[in-house]
């Protein structure tokens, strides 16, 4: 746990304070943490693929275009729960 001081020569520097309730020797290293990120990072880009984070939700009606959202275009909510294309179809005029 940190604590900042609010006055006095100390101001604006972290004070660093043993938890009570940790067992001594439980700290990791840095060099684990480190490896335990790397670790992490190289699961994620072998196994996620970016295009699969894509929504699809066949039969809502497009807030912005007016046209309805079929399962194969991508789609986004909008922060008043409407939902949007992701790129909207090009209509002939």
């Amino acid at each position: 746990m940190t604590s900042r001081p609010d006055f006095g020569s100390d101001y604006g520097h972290e004070l660093w304070e043993e938890p009570d309730n940790m067992v001594p020797g439980e700290h990791t290293s840095s060099a684990e943490f480190d490896l335990k990120a790397e670790e992490e990072e190289a699961w994620e880009v072998e196994h996620l693929d970016p295009e699969d984070n894509e929504l699809h939700v066949p039969g809502h009606v497009c807030q912005r275009c007016g046209s309805q959202i079929s399962a194969t275009q991508d789609a986004r909510m909008l922060l008043d729960g409407h939902w949007i294309h992701e790129v909207c179809p090009v209509h002939p005029s």
